[in-house]
């Protein structure tokens, strides 16, 4: 009887192997079609000099005529600052403001440079104090930072170099437009 066991469990065995065998690989999904692949999200190698710079740049004291990390003002900031991204601008605010593109308030993009008349009254020397901007001087610019994006920008004030919201009340009313020097 023994035996009988082992050949019938034998030939379930083989059968069991034998249809298994017949099932088969589980079907392979289909090919993918054919997709381009995705080209990297690079940006502009000027763009990355400049925001290279930025870090060299944030919290250096104010110098007038500066254009170092020794000590910047605020037109020297944004004249090194490009000069690092391959680019020169002028030495002063308002010459900066007439050799960009104007920009609308609401396209601002990283790198572009925003004017303000603020401190026009002083020389740049530091705030007017009776008034957020300098009255008489509401269509000139005197002092400008570099957007940074966010409703953010750096700039240099005699307080140094640092960042500041656009949004600020001094900012926002004294705002007196924006240039971009990169093409696009």
């Amino acid at each position: 009887m023994a035996a009988t066991y082992r050949r019938l469990l034998g030939a379930v065995l083989a059968a069991a192997l034998w249809l298994a065998g017949c099932a088969g690989a589980p079907p392979s999904p289909p090919p993918p079609e054919s997709v381009a692949p995705l080209a990297p999200v690079t940006r502009n190698s000027r763009e990355v000099a400049l925001e290279r710079a930025l870090g060299e740049f944030s919290g250096v004291p104010y110098r007038s005529g500066g254009t170092t990390p020794a000590g910047v003002d605020c037109s020297g900031l944004i004249q090194a600052l490009y000069q690092r991204a391959g680019v020169h601008l002028p030495r002063t605010v308002a010459d900066q403001y007439q050799a960009g593109r104007p920009v609308e308030r609401n396209e601002l993009h990283f790198g572009d440079v925003v004017f303000f008349n603020r401190y026009c009254q002083t020389g740049g020397r530091g705030p007017y104090l009776a008034g957020i901007f300098s009255p008489g001087f509401e269509d000139e610019v005197c002092h400008n930072g570099i957007y940074l994006g966010g409703g953010r920008f750096m700039h240099a004030s005699p307080r140094g170099v640092f960042i500041s919201r656009l949004d600020a009340e001094v900012w926002r009313v004294s705002y007196r437009g924006a240039r971009r020097y990169f093409p696009g």
